[in-house]
C-alpha cells in the first residue's frame, strides 16, 4: 500500500506543483504590468524565487502524505524565518492567511468532484485510519498551508500578496476536480476500487437531472414573477397623476395587511375577536381631516391614560398583578369608548384608530398564550398593554419597522426573563428587579417617543450585560470607530472582553488562561485591527478557541478521547499560526504546546481516575438535574442527515433558549452558547454565562425527536405574536359567520 499512496503522492504533487508555477507566471506578468506605472518601483523577484518556492511547495505535500503512512504528527514549531520588521510581516502573513481561508471556503461549498472518491479509496487502503479534511493531504486547506509556508519566506507585501493568491486560485484551485481526476485514475489503475466511479457516474447524472429540474423551475419563476411585475407596472402607469410613494407609504405593508384581516373580520357577525371597539362607532373614512384626527388621537391618549392608572390602581389593591389581561384591557377600553361615545365627548373614531387598538389588543393576547414566556414576565409585559398602544396609536410604523425601539424593548424584557421559570428567591435577581424598573418608568411616562423608548432599551441592555460581563458601550465604541487603530485602548479591552465570554465562566487551568490572556490575546488585537470587529476571519479563531477550551476542560464524556485524537492535529497546526503571529518565539511555542499537551492528557488522565472535588462542583452538573431521554446510553444511533430534528440542531444559532424537564417536574432553561463543528458538540449555560450542558448534535436530535426538550425562543417575542395574529385573523376570515339561534 505504501508503493500506491508513493505513486499517488508524486502525481498529485507533481501536477499541482505544475499548476502552482503557472499561476506564479502569471502573478510574475500582472505586477511587472503594475509596478511599470511608477517611477523607480521594483517588482519582487517571483521568477529568481520560483524553484525555491516550488521545492517547498513540494517537499510539503510530500510530508502530508508521510503523515498517512508514519502516523505522526508534524512538530508544531514554526520554521526560522529572519524577519527586519515582525510587526509589518505579521500584518501581510495575516492578510494571506485570511485570503487562502477564503479560496478554501469557496471551493469546499461548492464540493470538489471526485473528491469522496478519493478519500474512499485512500481509507481502503488504510482502513485502520478515518481520513478527513483534517488528514486528507489533497484537502485545499493542506494544499492552501502548503503554498502558504513556500511564499512565507520571501516577504512579499499583502498588495503583491493578494495578486499572487488570486491567481493561485485561479489556476491551482481552478483546475482542482482535474488534479483529483488524476488521482482517481491512477488509484483505478493500480487496482484501488476500480469500480467506484460507477456509482459516482449514476450519482452525478441524478445530480444532474435534479440541477437541470431546479434551473427549469427557477427559470419558470423568474418568467413568472417578470409578468407579475409587468402587469403590475402597467396598472401603475394606468393611474393619472400617481403620487411618489413616500417612505411611511412604503413601509407600512404588514399594518395595511394586518388591517384588510381586521376589516373582513369586522364585516362577520361573529367578531369576538374585535372586543375592544365591539359596538362602538366607527369612521367609514380611512383619512379623517388631519386636524380632527390631531384632537381625536388627543382624546383616545387621555382615555387610555386614565384607563391604565385606574387598571394599575385596582391591581395594587387586589395584589394581583394577573389581573392586567389583555381581555380585561379591551373590556376597559370598550367600556371607555361607549361612554364616551354616549356623551358626546367622542365622535366616531377613525378607522386606522380602532384597526390599531384591536391589533394591539391581539398581540397581547397572543404574548399572553406564548408559552415560552413565564408567567411572571407576562404579568410584567401585560402591564404596557395601554401604552404601547398609544405609541401605535402615534406611530404605526410599530406593525412594519422590526428595529422600532417599542418592539425592541418588548423582545428584550421577554428575553431578559426567558429563564425564569421559577419564582423563588426571584426579588434578589438584579435583572428581576431591573425590569420592574424599566417597567415602572415605560408607565409613568404620559407620551413616549422613540428616544425616550430607546434610553429604556439601552438601559435594560447594560444592566443585562453586566451581568455576564460584557460592556456594551466599548462594544459600540470599537464597531464606530472611525479609525479603529486610534483607539488600541478599547480595542485591547474588547478583546479581552471576548475571550471571558468563551470560557463561560467555567474552571479554568491556569496555564491556559495565560495563555489566552497574552499571545492569543495579541493576535485578536491584530485581527481586529486588521479586519475590524468580527471581520470575515473573526468566526473560524472563534472556533479554533472554542476548541481549544473544550479539549483541556475537566469533564469528559464517552467518544471525547477519539474525538480529541481526531481534531487535535489540526487544533495544534492552527495554533502555532496564531502564536506566531500573535509574536511568540519559535522557543516559545516550543514551550507552549508542550505544556499544552500534558493539560490536555492530564484532563483526561483525571476523568478516567475520577476528578477532584473542586472541579466536580464546577462541571456538567445540569445534567444530572434534568429528565434525558438518553440518559442511560453511552451512546445514540446515527440519524440520516436529512432528519427533521437533525437539521434543525444544525441550524440552532447561538443564544437559542431550550428548556429541559427536571427531576422534579420543573422546567430548565438554558441557552446555547457554542458550537463546535469539528467534533459535532454544542454547549449550553446558565443566564449569568456560566457552562451548565454539553451535548453531541445526535443526542440532542434524539432529545429533540422525545420530546424531552424543546426550543422556546425562535425568533423574537412580537414576531411570534404577530404571526400568530395573523394565522388567527387569516383563518378565522376563511371560516363562514355563524348563523344566530332564533328565539
Amino acid at each position: 500500500m505504501k508503493e500506491n499512496l508513493d505513486k499517488v503522492k508524486f502525481a498529485a504533487s507533481k501536477a499541482l506543483t505544475r499548476l502552482m508555477m503557472k499561476a506564479l507566471d502569471e502573478s510574475r506578468l500582472q505586477i511587472e504590468a503594475q509596478t511599470m506605472r511608477f517611477a523607480d518601483a521594483k517588482p519582487p523577484p517571483i521568477a529568481e524565487e520560483s524553484r525555491g518556492i516550488a521545492e517547498r511547495f513540494m517537499n510539503s505535500l510530500h510530508d502530508y502524505f508521510e503523515e498517512l503512512t508514519t502516523l505522526l504528527v508534524n512538530d508544531t514549531e514554526i520554521e526560522p524565518e529572519s524577519y527586519d520588521n515582525l510587526s509589518l510581516v505579521d500584518h501581510d502573513y495575516l492578510e494571506a492567511m485570511i485570503a487562502m481561508e477564503g479560496m478554501v471556503k469557496q471551493l469546499r461549498d461548492k464540493e470538489i468532484k471526485g473528491m469522496r472518491s478519493f478519500l474512499t479509496r485512500l481509507e481502503t487502503m488504510y482502513p485502520n485510519i478515518r481520513i478527513d479534511e483534517t488528514n486528507n493531504p489533497l484537502d485545499p486547506e493542506q494544499v492552501g498551508d502548503c503554498f502558504n509556508e513556500a511564499v512565507k519566506p520571501l516577504g512579499f507585501k499583502a498588495h503583491y500578496l493578494l495578486t499572487i493568491y488570486r491567481e493561485f486560485n485561479k489556476t491551482v484551485f481552478g483546475k482542482y476536480d482535474d488534479v483529483i481526476a488524476e488521482a482517481n485514475d491512477l488509484l483505478v489503475d493500480l487496482g484501488v476500487l476500480p469500480d467506484l466511479d460507477i456509482t459516482a457516474r449514476e450519482r452525478e447524472l441524478r445530480k444532474q437531472k435534479r440541477d437541470e429540474a431546479r434551473a427549469q423551475l427557477a427559470e419558470e419563476q423568474q418568467l413568472k414573477a417578470a409578468e407579475e411585475q409587468a402587469e403590475l407596472k402597467a396598472r401603475m402607469t394606468r393611474k393619472p397623476k400617481a403620487k411618489p410613494e413616500s417612505p411611511d407609504q412604503s413601509q407600512s405593508e404588514m399594518f395595511t395587511m394586518m388591517q384588510s384581516l381586521v376589516h373582513g373580520l369586522a364585516k362577520q357577525s361573529n367578531n369576538a375577536g374585535l372586543a375592544a371597539t365591539a359596538g362602538t362607532e366607527i369612521s367609514g373614512e380611512l383619512a379623517a381631516e388631519q386636524e380632527e384626527l390631531r384632537k381625536q388621537q388627543q382624546k383616545l391618549m387621555g382615555m387610555l391614560t386614565d384607563i391604565q392608572a385606574n387598571m394599575l390602581t385596582k391591581a395594587a389593591g387586589s395584589g394581583t398583578p394577573g389581573f392586567i389581561s389583555a381581555n380585561n384591557v379591551a373590556q376597559s377600553i370598550n367600556d371607555s369608548l361607549k361612554a364616551e361615545q354616549s356623551s358626546g365627548d367622542l365622535g366616531a373614531i377613525s378607522a386606522q384608530s380602532g384597526d390599531v387598538i384591536n391589533l394591539v389588543t391581539m398581540l397581547y393576547e397572543a404574548i399572553w398564550k406564548d408559552e415560552a414566556l413565564p408567567v411572571v414576565m407576562k404579568e410584567l409585559i401585560g402591564r404596557t398593554q395601554i401604552t404601547i398602544m398609544k405609541v401605535a396609536l402615534s406611530d404605526t410604523a410599530f406593525f412594519d419597522n422590526q428595529n422600532h425601539p417599542a418592539r425592541a424593548l418588548l423582545n428584550e424584557l421577554a428575553l431578559a426573563g426567558i429563564a425564569w421559570t421559577q419564582t423563588v428567591n426571584l426579588d434578589s435577581d438584579p435583572v428581576y428587579q431591573t425590569v420592574k424598573q424599566i417597567v415602572e418608568r415605560l408607565l409613568s411616562e404620559s407620551a413616549p417617543g422613540n428616544e425616550f423608548l430607546q434610553q429604556l432599551l439601552n438601559d435594560l441592555r447594560v444592566s443585562r450585560s453586566k451581568i455576564v460581563g460584557t460592556d456594551l458601550n466599548l462594544e459600540r465604541r470599537v464597531r464606530e470607530s472611525e479609525d479603529i487603530s486610534q483607539s488600541m485602548d478599547d480595542v485591547n479591552e474588547y478583546v479581552r472582553q471576548k475571550i471571558n465570554e468563551r470560557v463561560l465562566k467555567g474552571y479554568l487551568d491556569p496555564s491556559i488562561r495565560k495563555l489566552l490572556d497574552t499571545h492569543i490575546h495579541s493576535f485578536l488585537v491584530k485581527l481586529v485591527t486588521r479586519e475590524g470587529p468580527e471581520g470575515k476571519s473573526w468566526k473560524p479563531v472563534m472556533s479554533t478557541i472554542d476548541a481549544l477550551l473544550w479539549t483541556v476542560q475537566a469533564e469528559k464524556h464517552v467518544g471525547d478521547r477519539e474525538r480529541f485524537e481526531r481534531i487535535n492535529p489540526r487544533l495544534l497546526d492552527n495554533l502555532g499560526k496564531v502564536l506566531e503571529i500573535g509574536g511568540a518565539s519559535k522557543t516559545k511555542i516550543t514551550k507552549i504546546m508542550r505544556q499544552l499537551k500534558q493539560v490536555q492528557e492530564f484532563t483526561f488522565h483525571q476523568a478516567e481516575h475520577g476528578a477532584t472535588a473542586e472541579q466536580s462542583q464546577n462541571g456538567d452538573s445540569l445534567t444530572n438535574r434534568v429528565i434525558l431521554a438518553t440518559r442511560n446510553k453511552k451512546d445514540v444511533p446515527a440519524l440520516p442527515r436529512n432528519d427533521p430534528d437533525l437539521r434543525r440542531v444544525d441550524k440552532l444559532a447561538i443564544g437559542t433558549w431550550m428548556e429541559f424537564r427536571g427531576n422534579s417536574g420543573e422546567r430548565v432553561r438554558c441557552a446555547l452558547a457554542a458550537k463546535i463543528d469539528s467534533i459535532e458538540k454544542l454547549f449550553f449555560a446558565d443566564s449569568e454565562g456560566k457552562k451548565v450542558m454539553e451535548l453531541t448534535r445526535m443526542r440532542l436530535a434524539h432529545e429533540l425527536k422525545a420530546g424531552a426538550v424543546k426550543v422556546v425562543s425562535e425568533g423574537s417575542l412580537v414576531n411570534r405574536a404577530m404571526e400568530s395574529v395573523i394565522s388567527n385573523l387569516k383563518q378565522t376570515s376563511t371560516q363562514k359567520p355563524r348563523r344566530r339561534a332564533s328565539a
